[in-house]
């Protein structure tokens, strides 16, 4: 017996989780994303840039087809720099540090206000897979939840 039913479920609410979600929930599919936390959401543990060299040119694309991510670090931003300035333009990149905390509440604040978005807290533990194609999750808690797809960030921790 399922908990609740809905078109798409997202796992994990980092940066590919929340612009997947948000993706999803904006092409009108009713959508929940599921962490740990929904304080943790978005969070920049580590490293609080986003841009350079690598990252940049996801962000560019993230941006170019309407994502959040370069929103909440213009929003969030402390300062930013050109990086590769000894060089020749094509290499140039644009990196910015963020406030850690203003990253977490903006992307927060516009995941709790999407439409077609649910925010859930729990650990899935397992993917319900029904005629050789995901239909669902089951939390650490024994709740069960159906979907028509399943968005899995991080394989190695179904595996």
């Amino acid at each position: 017996m399922f908990l609740e039913t809905y078109d798409v479920i997202v796992i994990g609410a980092g940066h590919a989780g929340c612009e997947a979600a948000l993706a999803s929930a904006r092409l009108g599919v009713q959508t929940a994303v599921f962490c740990l936390s929904p304080d943790t959401i978005a969070n920049l543990p580590c490293n609080p840039c986003i841009g350079g060299s690598a990252k940049g040119q996801i962000v560019g694309e993230i941006d170019a087809l309407g994502g959040e991510m370069g929103k909440a670090a213009d929003f969030s931003a402390i300062q930013s720099r050109m990086l590769n300035r000894g060089k020749g333009a094509a290499v140039h990149s644009l990196r910015a540090q963020c406030d850690r905390v203003l990253y977490n509440r903006y992307m927060k604040n516009v995941m709790e206000n999407q439409e077609n978005l649910d925010i859930k807290q729990g650990e899935i533990t397992r993917i319900l897979i029904e005629e050789n194609r995901a239909a669902g999750v089951e939390t650490r808690l024994g709740a069960k939840y159906s979907a028509k797809a399943v968005i899995i960030n991080k394989l190695r921790y179904f595996l």
